[in-house]
């Protein structure tokens, strides 16, 4: 080696995954303090649902059990914050997928207050569907910048701000 060269940096290891345990949340304050409470729900009919923007990330899996694509409509924050998990999920587990269950809630399945209503939640599983990743998929949930992530026992459920 040259005195001018430089020797080759080792590559530095990505920081392993720090995982959610069950029923734990971050950061540890209701989420109504941490993403805000809902205003109003929005429904098809009302103005604010124009607000509302599709993802059609082909890195994301939807479960759209509705078969309307309501789980692929979200405010703008939500969708930018879920392209960014799907990146850490391939990371983390090549060959593996973000899997969105539910976003935009129009059928009232979700709790009177939920942020699903606003398209401003999200409920998160992996694409093989497997049930140890939960804890770590919380974690890079909180690495891609949501505002609450609540690891739950089937799923995460991930939220924003406005």
């Amino acid at each position: 080696m040259t005195p001018s060269a430089k020797p080759a940096r080792p590559e530095q290891p990505r920081p392993a995954c720090t995982p959610l345990a069950g029923g734990q949340y971050q950061p540890a304050q209701a989420e109504a303090q941490a993403a805000g409470a809902i205003e109003r729900r929005v429904t098809r009919q009302t103005g604010a649902f124009s607000k509302l923007v599709r993802s059609d990330d082909a890195a994301i899996v939807f479960k759209d059990e509705e078969g309307t694509g309501a789980d692929r409509l979200m405010a703008p924050r939500l969708r930018e914050k879920l392209s960014a998990l799907a990146v850490l999920v391939a990371e983390e587990w090549p060959g593996v997928k973000l899997r969105v269950t539910e976003a935009w809630d129009e059928n009232g399945e979700h709790a009177d207050q939920s942020l699903h209503y606003e398209g401003r939640a999200a409920d998160l599983t992996t694409s093989d569907r497997d049930a140890t990743k939960l804890g770590c998929l919380a974690g890079l949930a909180v690495r891609a910048g949501f505002d609450w992530v609540f690891r739950e026992g089937t799923h995460v459920h991930a939220s924003v701000k406005r």
